[in-house]
């Protein structure tokens, strides 16, 4: 992988996107910026909430993406990409960088893989973020606006098994 690369490794939650993410940075030693680890950062700093702070999350995310782009480095974001000012971002990036490869990559399985995945981290991983405080009924529209997005650029890989047959078609697409 020799030219710079914005891999964005995007789903519903449960789909693997951290998994993933973690997984491509230290096999290839890109930085990973998360929303949900930045939002992480901004809520005790600014003593507000998950969906007080999301807004400037993701604004700082990309903020400090643009800066490593700018200067050469390969960046993973680990983030849903279930909501069009992302994909407005995502172009926009695409009209400042013309020669930057983007690949916008969702981990797609079915809902019940979700669920189950939801719940078991939920019982295993207390510390994990689940769904930003809001219950799975609650947060399906992001689940739809997925089913639901039709992009030329956009790479779909099947969720639905292992972590490391994941993990190995989401490599073969970033290292084509």
């Amino acid at each position: 992988m020799n030219s710079v690369k914005l891999i964005i490794i995007g789903g519903f939650a449960g789909a693997g996107k951290s998994t993933v993410s973690k997984r491509l940075a230290r096999e290839y030693n890109y930085p990973v910026y998360s929303s949900d680890v930045i939002n992480d950062a901004l809520r005790p700093a600014l003593n507000k909430s998950f969906h007080e702070v999301s807004p400037l999350a993701y604004d700082v995310m990309w903020h400090l993406v643009r800066k490593q782009l700018e200067n050469g480095v390969t960046v993973i974001i680990d983030t849903h990409m279930c909501a069009e000012r992302t994909w407005q971002t995502l172009d926009a990036i695409r009209n400042e960088m013309p020669d930057l490869t983007i690949l916008p990559i969702i981990l797609q399985c079915s809902l019940d893989t979700h669920r189950e995945r939801i719940e078991h981290r939920g019982n295993t991983d207390s510390e994990h973020l689940n769904l930003g405080g809001d219950k799975l009924e609650d947060v399906l529209f992001k689940y739809e606006f997925i089913e639901n997005l039709h992009r030329d650029d956009l790479i779909r890989i099947d969720a639905n098994g292992t972590p490391d047959d994941v993990y190995s078609a989401v490599k073969a697409t970033v290292t084509k």
